[in-house]
């Protein structure tokens, strides 16, 4: 009766330590950041620097295996692509540093264009835009690298389109962290929706003008001041501030967790 029991129990052993090698191997092989790539993080990434020993590492852990996991499809003359993929994937990471699931599912390929572009989605030149049926996001090189030339304008491209990606992304696992997105998600919605709140926008030029497109572009330009000018958004917004706060698990305000 035993004998079954033990070579189940061998067989299985087994089975995961395959399991075990196979996972540290996968894992193993992705390339450490070379010294010029962390310079470029360096340069671009004000918030890296105050990041603890242990944060620093997951950060480049994450956004290695977010740059190996995700296509990126370059079209036309760009310069320095790597760049433009350390950059994305740089800034996908930082906007998820405080969550457990961090690999974003939502986005599956990133295309990056030399510069504005025709969108067959609504027939128009764009500069960068999420297609959640597909996955995809879409930018615009040269407005991607605008958005790290001055690090407090609160014009960030690329995070202005994670963020859209980051709110799809929350409606497709049913996780503690997703819940938690969505709930603070309809608070924000609220929140802008009241009378008083529109009244303290309109007489605040904080936010830029794109903000009151709607609730969503509002929501993507309330993240780039979140990333940009943590200390001033807490300031002038502190209810708002603690809402994207809880929904990303990550103050920019105060990064450092020992």
């Amino acid at each position: 009766m035993w004998i079954p029991v033990l070579i189940l129990l061998v067989v299985g052993a087994y089975f995961l330590y395959i399991l075990h090698y196979a996972y540290s191997l996968y894992f193993s092989n992705i390339e450490p950041l070379t010294l010029s790539e962390k310079k470029v993080i360096l340069n671009n990434f004000p918030v890296y620097k105050k990041l603890s020993k242990r944060q620093k590492q997951k950060f480049e852990y994450r956004l290695l295996r977010f740059r190996r996991d995700k296509q990126f499809i370059f079209h036309g003359l760009i310069p320095r692509q790597e760049d433009m993929a350390l950059l994305l994937s740089a800034t996908a990471t930082i906007l998820t540093l405080g969550l457990k699931n961090y690999k974003i599912p939502a986005i599956q390929r990133l295309i990056i264009y030399p510069d504005q572009y025709f969108s067959k989605l609504n027939r128009q030149n764009h500069i960068g835009e999420y297609n959640p049926g597909l996955r995809t996001i879409v930018f615009s090189a040269a407005h991607v690298k605008q958005g790290f030339e001055i690090p407090n304008d609160n014009k960030n491209l690329g995070v202005h389109e994670f963020a859209h990606a980051l709110s799809f992304n929350a409606l497709l696992e049913r996780t503690y962290e997703n819940r938690n997105f969505r709930k603070n998600m309809e608070q924000l919605s609220v929140l802008y929706n009241s009378t008083s709140f529109q009244n303290k926008l309109n007489n605040s030029a904080y936010f830029r003008d794109y903000s009151k497109t709607n609730i969503h572009e509002f929501f993507a330009v309330v993240v780039e001041n979140y990333v940009e000018t943590p200390l001033e958004f807490r300031q002038q917004f502190p209810e708002l501030f603690r809402l994207i706060r809880s929904m990303l698990n990550f103050d920019f305000a105060k990064p450092f967790v020992a």
